[in-house]
């Protein structure tokens, strides 16, 4: 299928989904009550006509071959399959355990597809879990459920294009329940889970480290724990393939939009230009800036407990990543707007609803517009006497004031003390 067509039927299926955002909104009782009485039936059915049933009419009635990612995760999950060695017997961007694990829908049908079904399970029980754990807090949990099947992001880069960026929120609110469910003793369950984490996802995980370090009782401990799981892992990986285990770190490298440095990059080569060859120092310089500042926030947020503060820590944490760092594709909002939608959007507020649906349609339309024209560096203000160019770089702009928002909503939660919050 041409790729314009398939940006058609996405921008017709993200009008059909921002109304449903609509009718979701203007029916907070209805939602409520079914949060009260028959919340297990609802998310059921919500699974089953927003993501299950379009996945068999996208994959199986229309035969519609995955994009994006999904054939290299195809590629490597074979070979994992096959019993092949990462990094030695194939390419990998991700840690060392994630080919083996998305492998694993292939043992029941060998085909790109499973992969896609695979993704869609694993964030269904990535929501479900979220919601039981803000159902306790908020009576406009199962609303925010739906909210966030609805909006475009997630219907199209989970059940379309596959992305996997969501086991990061996965991961951080396994630690989150650990921290409620022990609020004294946890440096040992994060350890732990950080370090499957750094094993199983990507390794631009360990941006979340600095500011959780910053924020537990006894970092050290944290740290060991990692070391006792992470070292041998390491040990073995060099023993088996020598220095190749550092293979996702190239990935890093690669410029792309929407960012900070994308966005001001007409100025930036009007002292120094910047390619491909010597964006190493930039994408250096936008995780130091990514981890000073969150890190600085966690200090901040010391005045309230870990439990309260580690889901906003994480959504500072990947949207100062997304705006600081050079190599951040859009995708990695996947990473944590599921968070966003229960943590940060305020349901009843119609600006924050807004923004939500204006940043998920530029998650849609920006990636298009940007490869349609060629993937432009703006390396000059005389390009943008194109009007092309001109309108993609304004696309930018917004997603880039969006992710500022988000960023700006999460530190007043972080740094906020609680008594003030409730009052």
């Amino acid at each position: 299928m041409p790729i314009l067509t398939v940006f058609y039927i996405k921008v017709i299926l993200s009008i059909f989904l921002t109304l449903g955002v609509i009718l979701t909104i203007w029916k907070p009782t209805v939602i409520a009550g079914w949060q009260q009485k028959n919340d297990t039936l609802a998310f059921s059915l919500g699974f089953l006509l927003l993501r299950l049933i379009p996945w068999i009419v996208i994959f199986i009635l229309f035969n519609h071959d995955p994009r994006g990612d999904v054939p290299f995760f195809y590629y490597k999950a074979q070979a994992a399959k096959a019993g092949g060695f990462v990094y030695r017997d194939f390419w990998s961007y991700h840690a060392p355990l994630f080919a083996y694990i998305i492998s694993l829908p292939l043992w029941i049908w060998h085909n790109s597809r499973s992969i896609v079904l695979f993704m869609v399970l694993m964030e269904t029980l990535i929501l479900w879990l979220t919601y039981r754990t803000y159902k306790k807090e908020k009576s406009n949990a199962l609303q925010a459920t739906f909210i966030y099947w609805l909006i475009p992001a997630s219907f199209m880069y989970i059940l379309i294009d596959g992305q996997e960026e969501v086991w990061f929120w996965g991961l951080a609110l396994l630690m989150w329940r650990h921290v409620k469910k022990n609020p004294v003793d946890y440096e040992v369950g994060l350890g732990v889970i950080f370090a499957i984490a750094l094993l199983t996802t990507k390794a631009t995980f360990v941006f979340f480290l600095p500011p959780l370090l910053v924020s537990v009782r006894k970092p050290i401990k944290m740290l060991l724990v990692m070391a006792a799981i992470g070292l041998p892992a390491l040990a073995f990986l060099y023993w088996q393939i020598g220095d190749r285990f550092l293979m996702p770190i190239q990935h890093t490298e690669q410029l792309m939009t929407p960012n900070l440095f994308s966005i001001t990059r007409p100025f930036i080569e009007l002292f120094v230009h910047i390619d491909q060859k010597n964006s190493t120092a930039v994408n250096w310089i936008g995780l130091i800036i990514t981890m000073l500042l969150v890190s600085y926030l966690a200090y901040r947020g010391r005045v309230n407990p870990l439990s309260h503060t580690l889901p906003s820590l994480f959504i500072a944490t990947f949207a100062c990543m997304m705006i600081f760092q050079a190599s951040a594709p859009g995708a990695y909002l996947i990473a944590y707007v599921l968070a966003v939608v229960f943590e940060i959007v305020d349901l009843r507020n119609n600006k924050h609803l807004l923004i939500l649906l204006v940043l998920s349609w530029l998650t849609v339309v920006q990636p298009f517009v940007n490869v349609w024209i060629k993937q432009p560096d703006y390396i000059s203000f005389s390009m943008l006497a194109n009007p092309a160019y001109l309108g993609e770089l304004a696309l930018q702009v917004m997603n880039v004031a969006c992710f500022f928002w988000i960023v700006t909503k999460a530190a007043i939660k972080i740094v906020t003390p609680n008594y003030l919050r409730s009052a």
